[in-house]
């Protein structure tokens, strides 16, 4: 498992709508170019990565849960119908600002999971930054 905090000079509610509002999650998302609904909290996500100079698309659903409280949001998706991904997201307000506790969870049979970490740690840092910077 892979633990983050990330600051944010935004409300709770403002961070909550961006976190589940999938065209808004997007729009921020570094990576991240389309999310397609295909139902009740349930998503097709498009996604582009860059391998050096190479670039490689894929796609992969996602469902979305958020707690009656709107303090948590846990996102689950499934990359090539093998990895399973879960990110929980606990939100805690501090006046105007917000600090999200992001929790992740791997399960993939390939020894990838230091990639994704990484890969994960520089993705979030960017998207919750692009939200900061939005104007309200």
């Amino acid at each position: 498992m892979m633990e983050l905090t990330f600051k944010l000079n935004k409300t709770t509610d403002f961070v909550l709508n961006y976190l589940t509002d999938m065209q808004k999650f997007a729009s921020v998302h570094p990576v991240i170019y389309q999310i397609d609904e295909l139902g009740k909290d349930r998503y097709l996500v498009h996604e582009k990565l860059r391998f050096g100079f190479i670039p490689f698309s894929f796609t992969y659903p996602v469902t979305i849960e958020k707690s009656a409280s709107g303090e948590e949001v846990i996102i689950r998706a499934t990359v090539f119908k093998l990895s399973k991904i879960e990110m929980k997201f606990v939100l805690i307000s501090d006046n105007d600002r917000t600090v999200v506790k992001e929790s992740v969870r791997f399960k993939s049979p390939f020894p990838i999971q230091s990639v994704m970490k990484s890969v994960f740690r520089k993705q979030h840092a960017q998207l919750f930054k692009n939200m900061d910077n939005l104007s309200v």
